[in-house]
């Protein structure tokens, strides 16, 4: 396991200051060397060698010679000083960033036990029910339905923590292929609605019959079904999510827009952070399905924006994608 850069920092701080202490024990060792033979000859009343023991030619030359000496030690100290405010700025700066990353480690702990278990005691509590037959028969239907969400949930809960980890380790590229991108949408929204419907949300898509396209099919149902779960997590009953899919220039872009509660200027700002969940952490979360559409999105050389008017006025989360050959 690599060592924090805290750690690396301190232990080059801690070696720069033993060797400045090794240094200068050295060299004022050696000056009491020739202040002890200096002194020897001046008792001897030899004037001349006694320049000669501190390295000067000629007596006249040791006020030359200590003023010398002066300048040496003030610069040494002085870069031996700045070398080691220096590193110890980054130690600190390093410390401050590990702190936030333990902190943002907490939050995810935190946002992904409520995002798993949810499912997991929501199917729970289904299967018991019906292990004890107190679901009515004609009521069965609408409980495997929410179960299925449930379990649908939670796969895609998993498959965020475990893409996410696999990006970090990896950072593999996607694997592109020739498709048809609209089918990837219909595809996404498909496997959506019933995850809006239970919300009371409307899906709406509009995207051409057919458009040709290279890219990572996996990557892209990640990146559209977590951008539409998003959108349906944050959006009051009765409202709509727009998918939008069209041609753009030479490339393509890819609109999911809400009615939702919308994002002030520091949300967009830190929305595709990672663990990053919001200032009110609505709904849980793990803090990682925008982060992973950020990444996905970049591995396919595109680009993704969040646009919002402000608080309760909805958001667009708009993706952008170049046309490249397999």
């Amino acid at each position: 396991m690599p060592k924090p850069q805290s750690s690396i920092l301190f232990q080059l701080i801690l070696g720069l200051s033993f060797a400045l202490v090794v240094w200068w024990t050295w060299f004022q060792v050696n000056a009491a060397e020739e202040l002890i033979l200096a002194g020897q000859e001046l008792v001897r009343g030899n004037a001349a060698a006694a320049a000669a023991a501190f390295g000067a030619e000629r007596v006249e030359d040791l006020v030359r010679l200590g003023e010398r000496h002066r300048i040496m030690f003030a610069s040494e100290g002085a870069f031996f000083a700045v070398v080691l405010l220096l590193l110890g700025w980054l130690y600190g700066s390093s410390v401050r960033r590990e702190s936030a990353l333990l902190l943002s480690r907490d939050r995810f702990l935190a946002g992904a036990t409520h995002e798993l278990k949810t499912p997991l005691a929501t199917i729970v509590l289904l299967l018991e029910s019906l292990r004890d037959d107190r679901v009515p028969h004609e009521k069965r239907r609408r409980y495997l339905d929410n179960g299925l969400i449930e379990a649908e949930r939670l796969e895609r809960g998993l498959s965020n923590v475990l893409t996410a980890a696999g990006l970090r380790a990896t950072r593999a590229a996607p694997r592109p292929v020739a498709g048809d991108l609209a089918e990837d949408v219909r595809t996404a929204a498909a496997a959506m609605r019933e995850r809006a419907a239970a919300a009371g949300i409307t899906l709406r898509l509009e995207a051409p019959e057919q458009l040709p396209f290279v890219r990572d099919p996996v990557g892209m149902q990640m990146v559209l079904r977590n951008l539409l779960d998003n959108a349906i997590k944050y959006s009051p009953a009765d409202s709509a999510v727009d998918l939008v899919l069209a041609a753009d220039g030479d490339g393509v872009r890819i609109d999911v827009r809400d009615r939702g509660r919308g994002l002030d200027a520091d949300e967009q700002r830190h929305v595709f952070e990672p663990f990053w969940r919001g200032s009110e952490n609505v709904s849980g979360g793990t803090g990682l399905g925008l982060h992973l559409v950020a990444e996905l999105v970049k591995a396919h050389a595109g680009s993704v924006v969040a646009t919002s008017a402000g608080r309760d006025r909805g958001a667009c989360f708009t993706v952008r994608l170049p046309r490249r050959r397999a």
